[in-house]
């Protein structure tokens, strides 16, 4: 999941928000059905940021159902404008570091999850950020994952979480936001997770967007009869307020 494609990545004071809906029908030998839709909504202040997303996908054709997954997500993240080196003396970061805090439940039939909770903290990096393009990373050391497979079989781990997030604004009408997360198991280092997301917004109008999402993902230990290769592309139109 993408947290940054819903992220204002510029430091603009206020209120935001934007939802997502995305309806394919689709009829050839069968009737395929494709419901899905993604919500966000954000509070930036001068050093704080709170941010809640959700997403919801159904995919059914003749009874059969190809994709049913959910989550919802919360973030906070602190800009931390100096750090104590004693107790004199404070170094100052220049509004590179901040430090973000998130949970996160989810389900995911398609690829074997029943339930996943996800809480964990850790810094994150402005590399650089000026009026066309962004570029951000941020790792945890400890993430928590207690995930519930459709089979029944329970985890309960502590993940190594790393990302870098590009946001470029190619035309004023044009924009690209591409992410990289991998995700490792502590002191098993055979047990780990990458995923790519690439997203193209088109504006529109003012408030309305068309966009265009790849996703790709891999997962090393994956539930039983899972693929550890999952990818799928998806289009619709975003309104943003």
């Amino acid at each position: 999941m993408n947290i940054e494609r819903r992220r204002q990545v510029f430091d603009t004071i206020g209120w935001f928000g934007s939802t997502e809906w995305q309806l394919i029908a689709e009829q050839n030998s069968k009737r395929y059905l494709t419901f899905r839709t993604l919500n966000s909504i954000e509070r930036q202040t001068k050093k704080r940021n709170f941010l809640i997303l959700s997403e919801l996908k159904f995919a059914n054709g003749e009874g059969e159902t190809f994709a049913n997954s959910g989550y919802i997500h919360f973030r906070y993240t602190y800009k931390i404008d100096e750090v104590s080196v004693d107790s004199l003396r404070k170094f100052r970061t220049g509004n590179f570091l901040r430090w973000e805090s998130y949970l996160q439940q989810q389900y995911n039939a398609l690829l074997g999850v029943r339930f996943r909770n996800i809480i964990g903290s850790g810094p994150r990096f402005k590399i650089i950020q000026r009026p066309a393009v962004s570029f951000f990373a941020g790792i945890t050391p400890l993430m928590y994952e207690h995930e519930i497979e459709e089979s029944g079989i329970t985890h309960s781990d502590l993940r190594i979480n790393t990302y870098a997030a590009l946001n470029y604004r190619i035309e004023n009408n044009l924009t690209l936001v591409t992410a990289v997360y991998y995700q490792v198991l502590w002191f098993k280092a055979y047990d780990n997770r990458f995923s790519w997301e690439a997203n193209i917004f088109t504006k529109l109008t003012k408030k309305f967007d068309l966009t265009i999402n790849f996703t790709y993902m891999h997962d090393t230990s994956p539930p039983e009869d899972i693929r550890k290769n999952v990818y799928n592309i998806l289009n619709g139109i975003r309104y943003n307020f």
